[in-house]
């Protein structure tokens, strides 16, 4: 299974790294995602991931052709005790880019947005060389996601779901 270079061009948004420290822009998107914080807080938590450096955490924007963003991926590079892949060299822990928070603006946008921001951070985690993406469990919002990936799906059996990038093949690239 693989990833064309153009696909998310041909749905009209514009996936992107999102680096400034005015959470203004994401606010209503960061409000969906975190309906019981405060400004205050959301901003903490935003300058927490944005001052990290690049191979630490992230944070990635959906923009439609108005340039309005209509999604938002948070996410962390982490070291996972792995027991979903067998290792030839005997190890158990594995490079794993983690989903810490998806949220898209509309229900009707939803299914496409998340594709496109998986696509991405599969090409990020790809550059980086990393195993494994941990995704929150796949349910209907990922359907898409599923049927793109089945193959390299790994249920975990609890609130969390793993891509095995070893199963999926694309270009190395970087935004």
């Amino acid at each position: 299974m693989s990833i064309s270079e153009d696909s998310r061009f041909n749905t009209g948004l514009i996936i992107s790294k999102y680096s400034s420290k005015d959470i203004v822009p994401l606010l209503p998107l960061l409000a969906i995602e975190f309906p019981d914080w405060s400004v205050k807080k959301i901003k903490s938590y935003i300058d927490i991931v944005i001052e990290s450096k690049n191979d630490v955490s992230g944070i990635l924007v959906a923009k439609n052709e108005a340039l309005y963003n209509v999604g938002l991926l948070v996410y962390t590079f982490q070291q996972i005790q792995n027991k979903q892949i067998s290792k030839t060299n005997g190890e158990n822990l594995s490079k794993c880019l983690v989903v810490e928070n998806l949220v898209a603006s509309s229900p009707v946008l939803q299914k496409m947005v998340f594709l496109l921001m998986i696509e991405e951070i599969i090409n990020i985690a790809k550059n980086h060389n990393y195993e494994l993406i941990e995704l929150p469990k796949l349910d209907d919002a990922y359907q898409l996601v599923n049927d793109k990936f089945n193959g390299a799906v790994i249920d975990s059996g609890n609130f969390r779901t793993f891509l095995d990038l070893n199963k999926i093949s694309i270009p190395k690239k970087s935004l």
